[in-house]
């Protein structure tokens, strides 16, 4: 727990500015600064996102010393630890969602949602697809473990293999005397560097598919790594 609590201090020190090897603080190496998260230990995962992007460290200590309670039950009850934050010199939120194997206690991550700022699926060129940050985050959670991921490579990845697989489904709810519509897009899980990529995103408004209501329009999607 010492380690972790270390590790915290180091990414809430380093959380704001990306930071270079060299300069680095006593006791963090190279390899735990750019080890990634994804079947990787909490640890250097919380060291690279510390280095990689902003947030609020005491909000997730809060949810890291939870990670081992147990429900009523005697099951592990939080076994999940939500991330807001945004790239240094950027106004974007983004989110990062960890999935921390089971049962407790291990600290080894085994799955990510990373929530864009922008819909990558409305994105064509580059520019557009860096202002989803979609490569700041899937670099970040792979870390060395895919030390070929390329920028136009992860654009064009999602252009011809995660858009082609895209699933579009159409629901229409009864609420009282009125309709409800709900669209969800979901891929397959996709092969991609050693991993399982999947896009899922749900829109959903009062009104008939084909009038959208702008008033009631809600809309949200995540890409997860596993």
């Amino acid at each position: 727990m010492r380690s972790l609590v270390r590790a915290l201090v180091i990414a809430l020190a380093l959380g704001a500015r990306p930071v270079l090897a060299q300069s680095l603080p006593p006791g963090v190496t190279p390899q735990e600064a750019h080890a990634g998260c994804m079947h990787t230990d909490l640890r250097p995962c919380m060291i690279t996102l510390g280095l990689a992007f902003a947030f609020d460290m005491n909000f997730i200590a809060k949810q890291i010393a939870k990670r081992n309670e147990l429900d009523v039950n005697g099951k592990t009850a939080h076994r999940t630890i939500a991330i807001d934050a945004m790239v240094p010199g950027h106004h974007d939120p983004i989110a990062i969602v960890l999935t921390l194997a089971s049962p407790a206690p291990n600290d080894t991550v085994v799955a990510a949602e990373f929530w864009p700022a922008s819909d990558p699926d409305a994105a064509r060129t580059q520019p557009e697809y860096d202002a989803t940050f979609l490569y700041n985050a899937v670099s970040a959670l792979l870390g060395t473990r895919c030390p070929s991921l390329d920028r136009l490579g992860l654009y064009r990845f999602y252009e011809n293999s995660v858009k082609p697989a895209e699933a579009v489904k159409t629901e229409v709810f009864k609420r009282g005397i009125f309709n409800h519509t709900v669209v969800s897009v979901d891929t397959g899980k996709i092969p991609f560097c050693g991993f399982l990529f999947s896009h899922h995103k749900r829109t959903e408004w009062d009104g008939q598919p084909d009038v959208p209501s702008a008033r009631s329009l809600k809309s949200g999607g995540y890409i997860a790594l596993e």
